[in-house]
């Protein structure tokens, strides 16, 4: 096609420049036969008249010519100039889907769940939540086993919080003052107990080092200057389903703190626990990501016109 196009434009710079030499010829050769006839001086004022004015006409449509012929191969010279431009963008667009592509394709909704390690960041999640549970109610009962704690925690780059848990546990003091935290009081009473664990909220969300990068690469991507405005927006919806995601493991982990004193009462029962009964309220409640990442490939496709061109 750009071949075709190369060769329509040849033959018309080639008809423009065969026109603008017919009209210089006839404008020099005209001007000459101007230039005898005042020689030899005429005495027809009629003829002199149409002489002067032929002249003048040739050679303002000379001009108008040569003007044309200047702006045109302007305009061929920028187009051919900007030509290069256009296809490295395009071939650094085709790279940056690719690594999109490559991102989503073929992962269902199990795949994007381990991609982003959400099974893990809740099954660790539970068992801290579970030792805060322990530590409330069976202080001096059992042990939490610290080694156990490091060894779990090896994988985990870092946290969210919620507003309660960041207003409940971290000071800001002012810059003239410093102030101290609270000390935690060291309630015995049963029924205060119980009281108090009415108010836990599991505020503290932490997330493995494996969620991080591969946000941090899914944040990469949707930052690229290369990607369409839809595409974009598509996912900036797919992290956000993420990160909703990873919030959740708080609010559930919130809800099943409170059912833990009746299901789990004694120390007998607590060694029963496990975190995969957690894990079937989560996935229940847990957005899915295959519809989005679906979505993401059906654009690019689309956009790619990639169903046309296999056929």
């Amino acid at each position: 096609m750009a071949d075709i196009k190369d060769i329509i434009s040849t033959k018309k710079a080639k008809g423009i420049l065969i026109t603008v030499s017919i009209f210089a010829i006839t404008y020099i050769l005209f001007s000459l036969g101007v230039s005898i006839y005042s020689i030899f001086e005429t005495p027809n004022k009629l003829l002199t008249i149409f002489v002067i004015s032929a002249k003048d006409f040739f050679q303002i449509l000379f001009f108008i010519t040569v003007a044309t012929v200047g702006v045109l191969s302007y305009i061929r010279a920028k187009e051919t100039l900007f030509t290069p431009i256009k296809t490295e963008t395009f071939k650094m667009q085709i790279k940056f889907f690719e690594e999109v592509l490559q991102f989503f394709q073929n992962k269902h909704e199990t795949e994007l769940t381990e991609k982003f390690d959400l099974y893990k960041i809740l099954h660790v999640n539970s068992h801290l939540m579970m030792n805060d549970y322990i530590d409330q109610f069976f202080k001096n009962e059992i042990e939490i086993d610290v080694e156990v704690v490091k060894e779990q925690m090896k994988d985990f780059a870092g946290a969210i919080v919620t507003q309660t848990f960041m207003e409940q546990n971290f000071v800001s003091p002012e810059y003239h003052e410093k102030t101290k935290p609270e000390e935690k009081e060291n309630i015995t009473n049963p029924a205060l107990i119980l009281s108090k664990w009415r108010k836990y909220e599991y505020g503290k969300i932490e997330f493995t080092h494996k969620y991080h990068n591969e946000l941090e690469q899914l944040q990469n991507l949707t930052a690229s200057p290369l990607i369409p405005s839809e595409l974009k927006d598509k996912l900036h919806e797919f992290q956000k389903a993420v990160q909703k995601n990873l919030s959740l493991v708080g609010k559930v982990l919130t809800e099943i703190s409170q059912e833990l004193p009746d299901k789990f009462s004694n120390n007998e029962s607590i060694k029963k626990f496990e975190s995969s009964g957690i894990w079937n309220r989560y996935n229940k409640e847990k957005e899915e990501l295959e519809p989005k990442a679906s979505d993401i490939i059906d654009f690019i496709k689309d956009y790619l016109k990639i169903e046309e061109l296999i056929k």
